[in-house]
């Protein structure tokens, strides 16, 4: 697991609670990240099991960038309610 996602668990997951998304799901999601930023993505065990072969994109689902102010940035995508959303 990314380091980052330790570093901000906290702050992600209050995220998740005020903005009603599953925080357990989101603690499984595949992750990319880079120096700031941290991209979830949903993958689907399903499909890509020859790799690059079959070309399935993870849809990002949460993009959350660090601020100069040190603040996190969430920034969601047409993905995030279909995959972290929790169902009433």
């Amino acid at each position: 697991m990314c380091k980052l996602f330790d570093n901000w668990s906290k702050q992600i997951k209050d995220y998740c609670e005020k903005n009603d998304y599953d925080f357990e799901k989101v603690k499984k999601m595949s992750q990319s990240w880079g120096k700031d930023v941290l991209v979830l993505q949903f993958h689907d065990p399903e499909k890509g099991a020859r790799g690059l072969l079959d070309e399935t994109p993870s849809p990002v689902v949460l993009l959350i960038k660090k601020e100069g102010d040190g603040q996190l940035l969430f920034e969601t995508t047409e993905n995030t309610s279909k995959y972290i959303g929790k169902v009433s």
